[in-house]
């Protein structure tokens, strides 16, 4: 009878993951659609006090830290759990980047104006904890913006069916394998689905091409869920919903949401 990994186990496997194959999409045509168009550009432009403290939960190649000092004079801390991310994301930026993990997450509670946690909890062993956690180092009259993978999105079959092919193939003949059959069209379909949406010609390196393939397709944990589920959780919380929003094609449900300050 086999039996799922545990949580340490299924954390394990996401760091190695990502320290393979570090997330670093971060051209500047989606820097701007991120800005102007994604609930994440209006919650950074909300920043009035210079002196904010921002926290980008799983912070990748640090998007966040790079739009926020486009609109203000916040403090941007980025923490992530892949170690070959935060030595990517250094060569771009300055502020204080963190290693760590996101359900026990090395800060004091209430210490943020905004928490950003963008497509990251579905990644991890139980992303209600995670969520918790994001919940907690939110400041009393402060924001939390949280994007996750929406169940009812196309993705959802796209990594459930597909996803599950190309596993099963890369079981087969390995990456090197991969990269002279299925990354040239994806690289090919991305390039054009992304001019399509940002209606501007647009290219991406061939190496972000290929660590975007394996987060969208081998990450090896992804879970779905649905507005009503992160609602529910933010309830539990004792957070406000401002906004929801389907993004990125609906394939993110991003949710905006505010702790109530002490009476």
């Amino acid at each position: 009878m086999s039996t799922s990994p545990g949580p340490d186990v299924l954390r394990r496997e996401a760091r190695a993951h990502y320290d393979r194959y570090p997330f670093g999409c971060d051209q500047e045509e989606i820097l701007d659609e991120k800005l102007k168009h994604r609930l994440l550009g209006d919650a950074i432009r909300e920043l009035v006090v210079p002196d904010s403290v921002v926290m980008d939960i799983g912070c990748g190649a640090c998007r966040v830290a790079q739009l926020v000092h486009r609109i203000c004079e916040a403090r941007t801390i980025g923490l992530d759990l892949s170690l070959a991310s935060i030595h990517a994301a250094r060569r771009q930026i300055v502020d204080p980047l963190v290693n760590g993990d996101n359900m026990h997450l090395p800060f004091r509670s209430n210490c943020a104006d905004l928490v950003i946690s963008n497509g990251v909890i579905h990644h991890t062993p139980d992303p209600k904890a995670s969520f918790m956690e994001l919940a907690r180092i939110t400041k009393p009259g402060g924001m939390l913006l949280v994007s996750v993978y929406n169940r009812d999105s196309w993705y959802y079959y796209v990594y459930r069916y597909l996803g599950a092919v190309v596993r099963g193939l890369r079981r087969l003949i390995g990456d090197r394998g991969l990269k002279v059959t299925l990354l040239p069209v994806f690289h090919i379909a991305v390039i054009a689905l992304l001019s399509i949406a940002l209606r501007r010609r647009f290219t991406m390196p061939i190496a972000a091409s290929w660590n975007l393939f394996h987060d969208q397709f081998t990450t090896p944990q992804c879970t779905f869920h649905t507005f009503d589920e992160i609602s529910q959780w933010a309830d539990e919380a004792g957070l406000v919903c401002d906004e929801q929003r389907k993004e990125a094609a609906h394939q993110l449900a991003t949710l905006r949401l505010r702790k109530p300050s002490f009476a």
